[in-house]
C-alpha cells in the first residue's frame, strides 16, 4: 500500500509541476546619462500565467537597453518572482 502511495505521489509531482501558474515579472527601469533631472529608477510588475520555464523566458525577454540621441541610456532588467 505504501509503495502505491509513493508512486502516485511521485507521478503527481511531475504531472502538476508543469501546470500553468501565475508568476510575477518584476522589471526595473534605470536611466543613465549626463543630463540633469533624469528619473529615479522605477520598478514595475506584471503577471504571467504559464509554466515556470515559459514564464521565465517571457519575462526575461522584456529586458532591454536603449540609448537616445542625447546620450541618455535606459536599461530595463526583468526577472521572474
Amino acid at each position: 500500500m505504501n509503495k502505491k502511495l509513493l508512486i502516485i505521489a511521485f507521478i503527481s509531482v511531475f504531472a502538476f509541476g508543469s501546470c500553468t501558474q501565475e508568476y510575477i515579472c518584476q522589471c526595473e527601469v534605470v536611466y543613465e546619462g549626463n543630463q540633469p533631472g533624469l528619473p529615479d529608477p522605477i520598478k514595475k510588475e506584471h503577471f504571467i500565467k504559464d509554466t515556470h520555464d515559459n514564464a521565465s523566458k517571457l519575462c526575461e525577454d522584456n529586458s532591454t537597453t536603449h540609448t537616445s540621441d542625447g546620450g541618455i541610456k535606459m536599461t530595463e532588467t526583468c526577472q521572474l518572482f
